[in-house]
């Protein structure tokens, strides 16, 4: 036999490891109590016994021997100083166990029961949009940029993202689809639930993949650098020490304490959950978030993905650090999405605006050329006045050349004409002949 009754070995035994240690852990706080009560010998299966006497007695005739013990339990307690909180733990381990064993227990019957204490809480960094952008760009290589996106624009838990593998996003990864879906079981609640990675994401987690090589489905998709003999999954300690690293270097994140980061793994997931409030159907975040739900949120689970994937898209707008896959697929598409439009709209009056600025200019320019093309047209008028004098001129050269050689040859007749009469050769000629 254990150090408790059977039952609760028993009841112990069906918890999970963590909740078993701090369950035995207040048995033994209120087994402290009731020995110094009623004797060494009386443990747990006492109580039970108590209880289960008065239970078979007549309504009338029963006394409430649990609230009445745990009444007394909580003032020693107080006095020995412990804390409220501390007290309030204990109670609702004891509460468990009874309940377990069929016995009703209601706190509203303890008059003394303590409030619960508001403790100061490690808080987590509240992410502004740029702020994330400088805790992006402080990564030191694409791995971690990647793993930073991936855990924002996802709302995903640091244990989900080393437990990825490269076949959770592979088809659409490999088909260029955007965001990509990932179709996943949490494992601490056993949920089933659908998450995505927005186009942030994906830039940087292809630059990372691109640097590995051989990827199969069951590869990690996320692995330590340098790891020997192949590769080896990431593990949440050391996303935890790269956080931590980060955040050193960032002066907007206020540190507490050696060992505490505000802007842990977890930070990023609270970001996710923070910046989509109030802009999407609550029970869709959560969805996301993979949080146990009732019935209502297996119409999202049942819903095609194409469809879910839409109303991602209207979320991205408020998870992007550059653009949203809808910006994007329009890019690619060689569309102009309605805020491209509203930019050319704007260049269009900025232009507007410089036309009117320059508008005396332009007359000034116009007068001016008319001017050039007048005395252009001057100069070439004068042009062809001149040639016409230069062929005129040397017509008339020519007429001159050809009425002095006509004169010339005249006068040239003449002479010899009255050479010929009055030379005495002339009688000499005629004789001859």
């Amino acid at each position: 036999m254990g150090e408790f009754c059977i039952e609760v070995e028993e009841y112990l035994q069906l918890k999970s490891k963590s909740t078993r240690k701090y369950y035995a852990s207040s048995y033994r706080t209120f087994l402290s109590y009731y020995q110094a009560k009623y004797g060494a010998n009386s443990n747990l299966a006492h109580f039970l016994d108590r209880i289960f006497a008065e239970m078979k007695k007549p309504l009338r005739e029963q006394r409430k021997v649990v609230e009445t013990e745990l009444s007394e339990f909580i003032d020693d307690q107080k006095e020995k100083g412990k804390s409220n909180n501390s007290i309030r733990l204990y109670i609702a381990a004891i509460q468990n166990f009874l309940k377990f064993k069929n016995i009703s227990v209601s706190t509203s019957f303890i008059g003394n029961m303590p409030p619960a204490t508001a403790q100061k809480k490690n808080g987590k960094h509240e992410w502004k949009i740029s702020q994330l952008k400088e805790f992006v760009d402080k990564a030191t290589n694409y791995r971690d940029k990647a793993i930073i996106m991936c855990m924002f624009q996802s709302g995903l838990a640091v244990k989900e993202i080393c437990n990825l593998n490269y076949g959770d996003i592979q088809e659409d990864y490999e088909k260029d689809v955007l965001p990509i879906c990932l179709k996943l079981v949490r494992k601490k609640t056993a949920v089933e639930f659908k998450t995505f990675f927005g186009r942030d994401a994906v830039k940087y987690l292809r630059l990372y993949l691109a640097t590995r090589k051989n990827l199969k489905p069951q590869s990690p998709l996320f692995t330590k650098i340098r790891a020997r003999g192949g590769e080896e999954r990431i593990t949440t300690a050391s996303i935890q020490q790269t956080f931590s690293e980060i955040a050193k270097n960032l002066p907007f994140i206020k540190q507490n304490g050696d060992d505490y980061n505000p802007a842990r793994p977890h930070s990023l997931r609270a970001g996710f959950n923070s910046r989509l409030i109030g802009k999407i159907d609550e029970t869709l975040r959560e969805f996301w978030m993979g949080h146990a739900l009732n019935g209502v949120a297996s119409a999202y689970l049942n819903m095609p993905t194409d469809e879910l994937r839409k109303l991602y898209m209207t979320a991205e707008e408020y998870l992007k650090l550059e653009k949203t896959s809808q910006e994007e697929l329009d890019e690619k598409e060689g569309n102009l999405v309605p805020e491209m439009e509203k930019k050319v709209s704007e260049l269009k009056d900025e232009l507007a605006v410089v036309k009117e600025g320059t508008k005396g200019i332009t007359d000034k320019t116009e007068q001016l050329e008319a001017k050039v093309h007048e005395l252009t047209g001057l100069v070439n008028e004068q042009q062809g006045h001149l040639q016409s004098a230069i062929k005129y001129i040397a017509t008339l050269k020519e007429e001159l050349s050809d009425r002095d050689r006509a004169e010339a040859e005249e006068d040239f007749r003449q002479t010899v004409e009255e050479v010929n009469k009055t030379h005495p050769l002339a009688e000499k000629t005629k004789e001859v002949k």
